[in-house]
């Protein structure tokens, strides 16, 4: 039986770009009618994020606003803010992304809806919160990245900050709105009143850094770059093998020492200097390029057989096209084909829920939805 326990629950969704049109895509996965409200003629800008493009629009945009229907309202215009009026009173969720202010001025704002609709489940996604001195500042996953110190972080010690390959800030954001909706609609159920959310980028990006800045201020070395590598484990990170690159690691004392059996290393790694994780991490330069150099004159295939028959561990790094198609991605049904469009599933796809219809067009339920508010 299809896992579908948000039936029955309505969604109005005023995001955009990634971090709120995902996690209202997850909404739309667990059952819920999501109904996307976009700007007349331009749409989500994501529409236009291309190439490639997929049947009008981009394949970004419909990577992540599948199963919603789309109305387009220009909410300038008294009429068409009526329009989001009804819909919002159909609604047990709504989702905004505008700047602050944005959603005041355009009658849409939280505390007038919630004035309005006491039951009003009300969620703002932004870049650098409400409020604060960054709070009216362009949050995206770039300049998000780089204000919260997540930049500094990523890439290799020496050369130019890098940010991350996807947008995993908009993701966790994302994520963290549906557990904050999903659990204001539980609350919702015992006391009969809705909630005002707040989710950030920002506060997204340095919940994430917890580790680091815990360390750091504990007295260890100021934060860097790491590549792949890890600050307090050794070896933990990417080498190059004779065809390709592998990640390995030795997270315990123990498994350090069936990594060195596996790659014929005890001449040189077997001694009591090696031992512990903690002169590992002081001996990092030398170790890693022992390591290194061992890895490098090895195949893929050897270095993966040695280690996972030593019960070490390591991963061949794929590209993620190797992944989707691959057996693994397979068999858990995450990535299914549309047309001829790879898509790839939210993790709840494992767990029985359907698989949702394409992204809209623009204003393809318009009349549908107009429709309906009129009643």
């Amino acid at each position: 039986m299809s896992y579908r326990p948000l039936a029955g629950i309505r969604v109005i969704d005023f995001t955009r770009l990634l971090a709120g049109p995902y996690a209202t895509m997850t909404l739309a996965e667990l059952g819920a009618d999501v109904i996307k409200v976009e700007q007349p003629e331009i749409g989500d800008e994501t529409r236009h994020w291309g190439p490639p493009f997929i049947r009008g629009a981009s394949a970004y945009f419909h990577a992540i606003n599948r199963g919603k229907r789309s109305i387009a309202l220009d909410l300038t215009r008294p009429a068409d803010q009526e329009i989001a009026d009804r819909l919002i009173g159909t609604a047990d969720v709504v989702v905004e992304s505008f700047r602050p202010g944005v959603a005041e001025r355009l009658g849409i704002g939280a505390e007038h809806m919630r004035e309005r609709h006491p039951r009003l489940v009300y969620a703002s996604i932004s870049g650098f919160s409400q409020t604060g001195p960054l709070a009216a500042e362009p949050g995206t996953a770039v300049t998000v990245e780089a204000e919260s110190g997540l930049m500094h972080v990523t890439g290799y010690e020496g050369a130019d900050p890098v940010r991350s390959g996807v947008a995993m800030v908009d993701i966790a954001t994302g994520m963290s709105m549906i557990n904050g909706v999903l659990a204001a609609l539980l609350e919702r159920e015992r006391t009969g009143q809705g909630r005002r959310l707040e989710f950030s980028l920002f506060a997204t990006a340095i919940s994430s850094l917890g580790t680091v800045i815990a360390a750091t201020s504990a007295g260890g070395p100021p934060s860097k770059p790491w590549g792949s590598s890890h600050p307090s484990i050794v070896p933990y990170r990417s080498f190059e093998a004779s065809d390709g690159h592998v990640v390995l690691g030795a997270t315990n004392d123990a498994m350090f020492a069936r990594l060195v059996a596996a790659l014929d290393l005890a001449d040189t790694l077997g001694d009591e200097r090696w031992r512990r994780n903690q002169a590992r991490v002081a001996g990092r330069e030398e170790l890693e390029a022992i390591v290194g150099s061992r890895v490098a004159a090895l195949s893929l295939d050897e270095v993966v057989e040695r280690l996972k028959a030593a019960r070490v561990l390591v991963a061949r790094v794929r590209t993620p096209e190797d992944a989707a198609h691959g057996a693994h991605a397979a068999s858990l049904g995450l990535v299914f084909d549309d047309d001829g469009v790879s898509i790839a599933r939210s993790a709840l796809g494992t767990n029985g829920t359907p698989r949702l219809d394409r992204a809209p067009a623009l204003d393809e339920h318009g009349a549908t939805l107009r429709a309906e508010s009129a009643i």
